[in-house]
């Protein structure tokens, strides 16, 4: 019996030898275990924050992006609103506004003084604000002379076709030739002297007027242009052989304001019968000086016959104008007056159709101009009491087409009253577009 209890004494002490390290182990995982528990269950929320935190900021971004979006659209649809306002007005502006220009460049020989080249460039414009409210402006660019200036600009209001309204720098409607002087239009290079030296041509001044259209019948027909203007100053020239030329040239204002306080009143009406006869009737009143109620009085007779369904005279235009201005309180000059007669003659040989002056043009015509023309200036100034001048003009120009032309012509010219006072060739080419 007691090797049996010393058997099992001894596989006790075998067994507690072999418990002591598994105490050891147990007891470190129930220090450790814990720890290992509570750090696994405290960083699960830390993580879940972090991932939390990143789907905002992803989502902010998203929200950046499309509001980045957004602006960039709704810029690209403003620029592009602003490219079409632009591109409109270009439009509209190329619709209403018409830019053209005329000009021309001579050259003259007389035998008084050298040779020379002259010439001028003048710039169109016109336009509409309104279907009943256009514009319309001249500029002369002061080629060769170096100032520019506006010799038409001004505002038309169309109220109907017997009344109408003007206002701006007017085209002064004294004679004919006044109103149509644009050099590709004429036949000759310069105006005739009455058109210089008694109408000042080109005449423009500031003011306001009244025009309008009158059908009186199926073939006649009626117009009328009245203005109230600064008008003439007293700064003509009465002396042989000064320059400017003498006579009324230099009496304009030059567009400043008006040297006296009342304003002169001119007008021009006109009736054409058939389309083919146009007669035309001016008249012109005002002061002239400061400080004096001295009347500078006008009157100008003008015509044109352009015969048609004639076989003869089909081909011809006859042109005449008188002009005449009577000067109170001077007599330096006291009257001045002046008339042209103008014939013109068309015509084109077709077997010049095919040679480099008819090829590749449509109506080409070449032209055979005559013109003579007297001018007086009653004046103190001149030993007879009188200055006059004569003149006579053989002309001829080509036109490939009616805005082209070549001109050629030689003038006689004689006495003090001119504006030439001796002989000379001219020649020049004119345009317009």
């Amino acid at each position: 019996m007691s090797n049996d209890w010393s058997e099992v004494h001894g596989s006790f002490d075998t067994l507690k030898h072999r418990s002591q390290p598994i105490a050891v182990v147990l007891l470190l995982l129930c220090m450790f275990l814990p720890s290992m528990l509570y750090a696994q269950t405290t960083g699960q929320p830390a993580a879940m924050h972090d991932d939390e935190g990143v789907e905002q900021l992803r989502e902010r971004l998203r929200q950046v992006e499309e509001q980045h979006q957004r602006e960039m659209s709704d810029l690209k649809d403003r620029l592009g609103l602003v490219e079409k306002q632009q591109s409109n007005v270009s439009d509209e502006l190329a619709q209403r506004i018409r830019v053209g220009a005329y000009g021309a460049v001579a050259f003259e020989s007389f035998n008084d003084r050298r040779t020379t080249y002259d010439g001028n460039l003048e710039v169109l414009i016109s336009g509409n604000i309104h279907d009943r409210i256009r514009i319309y402006s001249e500029i002369d660019l002061g080629l060769p002379r170096g100032t520019a200036e506006a010799e038409q600009a001004y505002v038309d209001l169309l109220l109907t076709q017997a009344f109408n309204i003007r206002a701006g720098i007017l085209l002064v409607p004294f004679g004919k030739f006044n109103l149509d002087h644009f050099d590709p239009r004429r036949d000759l290079t310069r105006p005739p002297s009455v058109a210089r030296l008694v109408t000042p041509t080109t005449w423009g001044d500031l003011g306001f007027g009244m025009f309008g259209f009158v059908p009186i019948s199926e073939n006649i027909k009626a117009t009328y242009d009245i203005q109230v203007i600064n008008g003439l100053t007293d700064k003509f020239i009465a002396t042989p052989g000064n320059i400017p030329d003498p006579g009324l040239q230099s009496a304009r204002t030059g567009l400043n304001p008006d040297n006296n306080g009342d304003k002169a009143i001119v007008g021009r009406g006109t009736l054409k019968f058939f389309d083919q006869y146009e007669i035309g009737l001016s008249g012109y009143r005002g002061d002239y000086k400061t400080g004096s109620q001295d009347l500078m009085t006008g009157i100008a007779f003008d015509t044109e016959f352009r015969p048609r369904n004639i076989t003869i005279l089909e081909n011809f235009v006859l042109r005449s104008e008188f002009a005449r201005f009577d000067i109170q309180g001077t007599t330096t000059p006291s009257s001045l007056w002046g008339y042209y007669i103008q014939l013109t003659y068309r015509f084109w040989p077709s077997a010049l159709n095919s040679t480099l002056l008819g090829r590749h043009f449509n109506n080409p015509t070449f032209a055979l101009v005559g013109l003579y023309g007297r001018t007086k200036m009653n004046t103190t100034a001149s030993p007879t009491g009188s200055l006059t001048g004569e003149q006579m003009i053989v002309g001829f120009n080509y036109r490939p087409v009616e805005d082209y032309v070549f001109k050629m012509e030689y003038q006689f010219n004689n006495g003090q009253f001119n504006q030439f006072p001796s002989d000379g060739f001219l020649t020049s080419i004119a345009w317009i577009f």
